[in-house]
């Protein structure tokens, strides 16, 4: 079965340089891999399966600074549900775009 408007989908995002200082940011850091690279292993993974499932996946980086503003303006803990929130309305925003990923 073919979709004729794939629905795009924010995925959280970091940066290597980023995310010692998410780490440190977030109220459930404790929930998040230890390492970078065990981060970017399960990211990759998960946004291949995404993408099998037929989403249009867009990478939202979680900038630190600019997170912490966010939460704060919505009243938000930084945490899974900030992340998500954050990274759907970064998608929606994008809704109007042709790119398939945000870097």
């Amino acid at each position: 079965m073919e979709k004729s408007s794939p629905f795009k989908i924010g995925m959280v995002w970091y940066y290597r340089e980023d995310y010692n200082a998410i780490l440190r940011i977030m109220t459930d850091s404790h929930k998040l891999p230890e390492s970078f690279d065990i981060w970017l292993a399960e990211a990759e993974q998960d946004e291949d399966n995404l993408t099998q499932d037929g989403y249009t996946v867009v990478r939202t980086r979680i900038d630190p600074e600019t997170f912490l503003g966010w939460c704060r303006s919505q009243g938000l803990n930084a945490d899974f549900e900030a992340r998500m929130g954050f990274a759907n309305f970064i998608a929606k925003q994008s809704a109007g775009s042709n790119h398939r990923k945000h870097i």
